[in-house]
């Protein structure tokens, strides 16, 4: 509320540099817009810095460590006050990146990020909490269903039906499809 207070209520779009405008045309029918080209690409860095990040380096091993058993990581000399911390910034980090590149795509405002929530959702509880492959085997999964379902029957039908699919598969898998295996 303070934020329209002081800034208005309006959608605003940033002014994008002349090699963000336009399109590429492969073909005489398909168009590709440039901005989206290049979200794609800063979106598949992004993905594939935290990738490594995670799985090839000392601190990724430290926060795969603290998230299966806090305690015991505690116990062995890792820091999971420090390991927190940097995670949350990452995530932060990872989300303003994320904030602006959608500035590229489409025009913003106090309520954008209202409208991707359920969807943000489902992708992370589908995919499995714990997993990065999972996120973007959900991710994929569940826009492609949308999509597909989109073609035969109306857009709000087609969240429904992939959220009532989505229930369906959790109330069998509550952990996800891509759950990381812990041990009892």
């Amino acid at each position: 509320q303070i934020f329209r207070s002081l800034f208005g209520a309006r959608e605003v779009s940033p002014t994008l540099p002349d090699w963000l405008m336009g399109s590429y045309m492969p073909t005489d029918t398909i168009f590709i817009p440039i901005n989206g080209m290049f979200v794609l690409g800063l979106t598949t860095l992004v993905t594939l810095g935290v990738f490594t990040l995670m799985y090839r380096s000392s601190w990724g091993l430290n926060v795969r460590a603290t998230t299966q058993n806090r305690i015991m990581s505690g116990a062995v000399g890792i820091n999971t006050t420090r390991v927190d911390r940097m995670t949350f910034a990452l995530g932060c980090g990872i989300a303003g990146v994320a904030g602006a590149a959608f500035t590229t795509i489409a025009s913003t405002g106090p309520t954008t990020g209202s409208l991707y929530i359920v969807d943000t959702f489902m992708v992370v509880v589908f995919g499995g909490a714990a997993s990065l492959f999972g996120t973007i085997a959900s991710a994929f999964s569940i826009a492609q269903a949308q999509s597909i379902l989109e073609f035969f029957i109306s857009g709000s039908m087609a969240k429904v039906l992939t959220l009532l699919t989505l229930v369906i598969i959790l109330m069998m898998r509550p952990e996800g499809l891509f759950s990381i295996k812990v041990r009892k």
